[in-house]
């Protein structure tokens, strides 16, 4: 399956998301935005998964990921 069908399934649920350098993050993908709303005039589309994570002190902090930057998502709810 394609990176961005991944994407888009994952999209409202809670994943586990591993990026290019290794890291695990672990969150809801509260949105998915396709590349042709994240063109601008000099710089071509891309897609990018939103990710809202809880910390240990409670507090949620929003990530947006770009495709290129995503090695692998499970879904785990």
């Amino acid at each position: 399956m394609a990176m961005v069908d991944e994407m888009r399934g994952a999209f409202r649920h809670q994943i586990q998301l591993t990026d290019d350098e290794g890291k695990v993050w672990k969150g809801r993908a509260v949105g998915f935005v396709p590349d042709y709303d994240n063109e601008e005039d000099d710089e071509p589309g891309y897609n990018e998964l939103d990710l809202d994570v809880i910390e240990p002190d409670g507090h949620i902090v929003h990530y947006a990921f770009r495709e290129s930057e995503i090695k692998s998502i499970e879904i785990i709810d």
